[in-house]
């Protein structure tokens, strides 16, 4: 018997060491930590490359649009058959004639309607680009959460084992003070059935941790088993003035703000419809028919014009400009809202965290140093092997949920970042 109380004696004074390093060696596989993940999902996310595009198609737009400032130069040639009627001579009528030429058009003043709407444009390539940003940092919270939910499938693994491997020997403690007498049968059974439960508590991580690979594997592309490295501590809770202030100029704010600048210039670029427009033709011929101006080279024409009336069409379209501004104004305004509301909620998320940490750190040290007391009584006949186990059983179940409120703490801060617009920054 006092071989046996020795051997609980060894096991329980160094099981918080154990454990601790049993948390955080690397499971068999491809080892990967976050900042690997977040990369490797940039590159293999369809939504990022899609929002990339859109980004290239826009600006694409505005190019096309600020074509229509610049000068249209295009080369022109003609010919032209006919038939020459009967009696007529073919000095004045010709049976073929053949013209070429260079002609130009360039817009000389139109209210500046192609320069705003170039502008406009240029706004809503911005607000592309930012959009693609966001996306980026919303693809960041998805890693952040997949990586999170396998590791901790994965430390509970790790935790699990260590509780089966000691439960186990409980069993087998049990099983030889059976044999002499010193344990009751209850004693034993609760025993067994204490490691049959902790048994399918395993199986039911494994499984979880099977699933957990899935979907890191689905944002990642890497199509193997994946050994995860462990997380930081989160960084102390920050002021949340400061990090609202962030928020609010965060990309998918700054967005809206740059569609709302768009739909104000569309407001001035249907306005100015009524104004006039002046353009500029030139042709440079290089060939002509035979006539009394085959020896002109060019001609150029100036011409102007002033919409009168048009059917309250340019009203009509002014007043959808409009009412898209409204919308764009209201669109801004939701977003700093929503900007402001999930900044305060993933901040107190995060304070709720730091502070359920705190509490089960003090609850897994004094489950530890019951653990060791419980042990101490047992040497000296005080309480039962059943009960050691029990105190075993408490200690490692607060391991496992200090280790889940810890990997919350760090998805509540990395919540919070993305909510301030500064995925894995400094706030």
């Amino acid at each position: 018997m006092t071989k046996s109380i020795l051997l609980i004696a060894a096991i329980l004074l160094p099981l918080s060491a154990a454990a601790q390093t049993a948390s955080t060696a690397p499971a068999p596989g491809r080892p990967l930590d976050l900042a690997e993940a977040y990369t490797l999902a940039l590159a293999r996310s369809e939504q990022i490359a899609i929002s990339g595009e859109s980004y290239q198609e826009a600006m694409a737009k505005a190019d096309e649009l600020w074509s229509h400032v610049l000068p249209q130069v295009s080369l022109m040639g003609r010919e032209v058959f006919q038939q020459v009627p009967r009696g007529a001579g073919t000095k004045y009528i010709l049976p073929n004639t053949e013209q070429g030429w260079v002609t130009a058009h360039q817009p000389l003043f139109s209210g500046l309607r192609e320069y705003l709407a170039y502008r406009a444009a240029k706004d809503l390539g911005r607000s592309a680009d930012l959009q693609l940003e966001r996306a980026k940092q919303l693809l960041y919270k998805d890693v952040v959460r997949a990586y999170l939910d396998l590791l901790g499938a994965q430390n509970d693994i790790r935790i699990r084992l260590s509780l089966v491997a000691i439960t186990r020997d409980r069993v087998k403690d049990l099983k030889e003070f059976r044999k002499v007498g010193r344990a009751r049968a209850s004693e034993l059974l609760a025993a067994e059935s204490q490691l049959a439960q902790n048994l399918a508590q395993l199986e039911t991580s494994r499984a979880v941790e099977q699933v957990a690979q899935f979907k890191l594997a689905f944002l990642t592309g890497v199509d193997e088993r994946l050994a995860l490295k462990a997380v930081p501590a989160p960084a102390p809770v920050p002021e949340l003035a400061g990090v609202l202030g962030r928020a609010r100029s965060r990309p998918d704010v700054e967005s809206r703000r740059s569609d709302k600048d768009a739909a104000e210039l569309s407001v001035k670029v249907m306005s100015r419809q009524r104004w006039p427009t002046l353009a500029l033709d030139a042709n440079y011929y290089f060939q002509r028919p035979p006539s009394l101006l085959s020896d002109g080279k060019w001609d150029a024409t100036i011409t102007g014009s002033l919409p009168l009336y048009t059917g309250g069409q340019i009203g009509s379209q002014k007043r959808q400009q409009e009412a898209r501004m409204r919308a764009a104004d209201q669109a801004l305004s939701a977003a700093l809202r929503t900007a402001e509301l999930e900044t305060k909620s993933a901040h107190q998320d995060l304070l709720s965290s730091a502070s359920i940490v705190n509490a089960l750190d003090n609850a897994a040290r004094l489950a530890e140093e019951n653990a060791k007391a419980q042990a101490e009584d047992y040497r000296l006949g005080q309480v039962t092997n059943l009960d050691v186990l029990g105190s075993l059983n408490t200690l490692q179940q607060t391991r496992l949920q200090l280790d889940a409120a810890r990997l919350d703490a760090y998805w509540s801060r990395a919540q919070l970042e993305v909510a301030a617009g500064v995925p894995g920054g400094a706030l």
